[in-house]
């Protein structure tokens, strides 16, 4: 699990609203009190409690103290106070444990801090409870290094965070707003309770899943309980690209996509934008996958169920096969404009960037009618094919290969004889996958024996429809 929380164990800890807990600490010869101030505080949180002496002490001493009752015995507890006082002063913080009867049982004193005049500053202190303890005492105190605190001095102390762990870290209470993973709350009522900070860390997982042919289901969870808008990306040979149905997608806690476009025997990496919600701006680690595949595979990406199985050679049940010369040239083109300047025979040229590649020979035999006719529908059906090809069979060959063709030339070879055997040949475009999501997401016929008892259930459910609208949604 990467959900974290953490709990401040300090019922008032930002004196929002009353200076409850809070109390003077008058020091050595001084007189004080303390009041609540509507004013900004520490992080301009409304409302913090003022100490303010009346009388000047005789000896470096005196301050502000907090106190918190429900703390547990031989319990090791990291805490701060966040303090400003009214001139330069050297202040500490120390915390008396103390049992049910006020006894102190044990002390722990932070280090002491030089703190400038109107300024926010923190001091800290770790240390373990001790036995039969019940609540503590911390007091933000003037220490040698510092001065005596005269009539009309004052010093703020709020922003008290208590925590049950070996290590002070940043400061929250039930008040903050929730962003990048931390949801915070009250554990009751608000400024008069403990308060959480439940830190969500999203992570990616990644599957390898083999129908209708080779793809990954990424699964990305331990987002929080509101909606997060995320993009889901790919990245293989250099080009990142979104996972088709992954874009400005809507997630509550967890979630996943099927990517039935990943490349066959390469590194696929994928990661996640986060674009708005309380887990934007979190850190989500990329996550990497390698799918093997005894043969390349040809899809329509907008319907995945057409995937056809493409072979090297001949495919073992007469599947498409390339043949001896598929994918033997490749050609960049580049658009290009000369322009002549009068006075030199060395025209300048405007060249545009270098495209993927065009007229890539695309040759494959079938040699059974049903991989035929899978083949027609599919080359018929698809504005652009997908071509997944594995890794060895042309360094040029990108993972992901998007083809279109202006012509399809399909050349039955002995059919009228009996045979099967039907050669295909195309010069085909590499292009930009197309935008549109998947249209026919993929369907078992398991799944739909699981809705429907009967062939006529399934056909009285769908009349009227169209077969792209029974696909879509069987």
């Amino acid at each position: 699990m990467s959900v974290t929380t953490r709990t401040n164990l300090a019922t008032n800890p930002s004196a929002a609203t009353t200076a409850t807990n809070y109390a003077a600490v008058a020091g050595t010869g001084g007189t004080a009190s303390v009041a609540w101030n509507s004013g900004a505080g520490y992080l301009s949180i409304p409302g913090f409690p003022r100490v303010t002496w009346t009388v000047a002490t005789t000896a470096i001493s005196g301050g502000i103290s907090y106190t918190q009752t429900g703390l547990s015995a031989a319990t090791q507890y990291a805490t701060q106070i966040w303090v400003r006082c009214s001139k330069a002063q050297t202040l500490q913080l120390k915390v008396d444990f103390r049992n049910s009867s006020n006894a102190i049982v044990n002390t722990v004193t932070g280090s002491s801090v030089a703190v400038s005049a109107s300024t926010w500053t923190q001091l800290t202190v770790v240390g373990t409870s001790g036995a039969a303890v019940t609540n503590a005492v911390f007091t933000a105190q003037a220490v040698t290094g510092g001065s005596n605190w005269a009539a009309s001095d004052w010093l703020d102390g709020e922003a008290i965070l208590i925590e049950a762990t070996g290590t002070v870290g940043t400061y929250f209470d039930g008040s903050f707003t929730a962003a990048a993973g931390n949801v915070y709350a009250w554990t009751g009522t608000a400024n008069a309770s403990t308060s959480t900070d439940t830190v969500y860390q999203p992570f990616i997982s990644l599957s390898s899943g083999s129908t209708p042919s080779p793809n990954v289901s990424v699964t990305y969870q331990d987002f929080d309980p509101g909606t997060n808008q995320i993009n889901v990306w790919r990245t293989v040979d250099g080009k990142r690209r979104p996972v088709r149905g992954a874009r400005h997608r809507n997630v509550v806690g967890s979630d996943f996509v099927v990517d039935y476009e990943a490349a066959l025997g390469r590194t696929v990496s994928y990661d996640i934008e986060v674009l708005s919600g309380v887990c934007a701006g979190v850190v989500i680690t990329t996550a990497t996958i390698t799918l093997s595949s005894t043969s390349g595979w040809l899809s329509d990406p907008l319907q995945p169920g057409t995937a056809i199985p493409v072979y090297a050679d001949v495919g073992p049940n007469g599947e498409p096969g390339l043949d001896w010369d598929a994918l033997a040239q490749f050609e960049y083109k580049s658009a290009v404009t000369e322009m002549i300047v009068a006075g030199t025979d060395e025209p300048v040229a405007l060249v545009g960037k270098r495209q993927s590649a065009d007229n890539v020979a695309f040759h494959v035999t079938t040699l059974a009618t049903a991989q035929t006719n899978a083949l027609r529908v599919l080359l018929k059906q698809a504005s652009v094919v997908l071509f997944r090809p594995l890794a060895g069979w042309a360094s040029a060959l990108p993972g992901l290969c998007y083809m279109t063709a202006a012509s399809i030339l399909e050349q039955p070879v002995n059919e009228k004889l009996g045979g099967q055997e039907v050669e295909w040949q195309a010069k085909s475009d590499f292009v930009a996958p197309p935008a549109m999501p998947v249209l026919a997401p993929t369907t078992t016929y398991g799944t739909v024996a699981a809705e429907y008892a009967t062939y006529a259930a399934f056909n009285a459910a769908h009349t009227g429809q169209t077969y792209l609208l029974i696909i879509q949604n069987p």
